[in-house]
């Protein structure tokens, strides 16, 4: 996608999750992705499928707080782990592993060599925000910013010979908070086993113990908490917790109602981190795919600008169950600004 489809705030955290999101794996019926048709052009029409429309009352979910927590747990999973596994990050660590002038400065023994190197992969336009090589329990070089997670560690070879080992991260504290926020809308805590990692946005202090799972009181609020591990850098535990606010709203809807509607609003939020256009339409159906695992559609009234397989449903509720291709789909939507005009965004959430 071209430099002005993702817009300034959050542009370099959220450009890499674009470049990490993965192809789409859609049903079996109907694999891949409506791409437009030709440079800038859009697809016109919408092919004719099989669709089902909703029957019946769904019963109001048992653990609607439980169902919001988990939804947005996930999301917040997903972003993780495509700071960890992707081919963005498999491309940086290869760049690392086959950079010649800090092998040469590593096998060497050059200080200095090996300091220039690194200072030249952390600010040399990659997405590496920090990088620290070693020689056996000899710390070489570390550089880049102060508090940093999802570490990534590699070795440094030379003529078939282990010479040294890296450790690598393609995100900061600061980055995952901010997207985590801004995608997710909730308060986040970041602890490791020295305490309460010290980044802007946070929520601070935040409660005394918070559950993996489970009702949290914070300020006379109330909260249900979704907490999971991660890695600190460069070593070292790192426990991620959201607290979702219960609302009474969670009490007249449906599980899938509740994670139909959670996901649609992630999906809202990624597309204000865009400029839409024909040209970014592929892009954000991907990356929307990609942290909400629902099938995502982009459509001018009955025609397919860009969705999440190669045949579109026929017809698309606003708001509502659906059946597609064999399987049932809770559906939540939301009106979407365009360069080529109003368009409308559905986000179809399995049961």
């Amino acid at each position: 996608m071209g430099a002005g489809a993702v817009k300034t705030v959050l542009a370099g955290a959220l450009a890499a999750l674009v470049l990490a999101a993965a192809p789409i794996a859609a049903p079996a019926a109907a694999p891949g992705v409506i791409a437009p048709a030709g440079a800038g052009a859009m697809t016109t029409t919408t092919p004719a499928t099989t669709t089902t429309p909703a029957t019946g009352a769904s019963a109001v979910c048992p653990a609607g707080a439980e169902v919001l927590a988990s939804t947005a747990g996930s999301v917040a999973e997903r972003i993780y782990a495509a700071e960890v596994h992707s081919s963005a990050t498999d491309s940086d660590k290869h760049q690392i592993e086959s950079y010649a002038p800090l092998l040469s400065a590593v096998a060497s023994g050059d200080h200095a060599a090996i300091h220039t190197a690194v200072h030249s992969l952390v600010y040399a336009h990659t997405h590496i925000v920090r990088l620290r090589v070693s020689r056996g329990s000899e710390l070489l070089a570390d550089e880049g910013g102060p508090y940093i997670l999802a570490p990534i560690s590699g070795t440094l070879r030379a003529h078939g010979k282990t010479i040294g080992h890296f450790v690598f991260s393609v995100q900061d504290d600061l980055g995952y908070v901010k997207l985590v926020t801004r995608l997710i809308g909730a308060p986040l805590i970041l602890r490791t086993d020295s305490g309460q990692v010290p980044v802007e946005g946070l929520l601070s202090p935040g409660p005394a113990s918070i559950p993996d799972r489970g009702p949290v009181e914070y300020r006379g609020a109330s909260y249900q908490a979704y907490s999971f591990k991660a890695d600190a850098y460069p070593s070292g535990r790192l426990r991620v917790s959201l607290l979702l606010a219960i609302t009474r709203s969670l009490a007249t809807k449906s599980c899938d109602q509740i994670k139909a509607a959670e996901l649609g609003l992630v999906a809202q939020r990624i597309s204000r981190r865009f400029t839409l256009s024909p040209s970014a339409f592929v892009p954000y159906v991907r990356l929307a795919h990609t942290l909400t695992h629902a099938l995502v559609y982009v459509r001018a009234g009955s025609r397919t600008l860009a969705g999440s397989t190669h045949t579109a449903p026929a017809k698309l509720p606003s708001f509502g169950a659906l059946r597609f291709h064999g399987v049932d789909y809770e559906v939540s939507s939301f009106s979407a600004p365009t360069s080529a005009g109003q368009a409308r965004v559905y986000v179809l959430v399995a049961h």
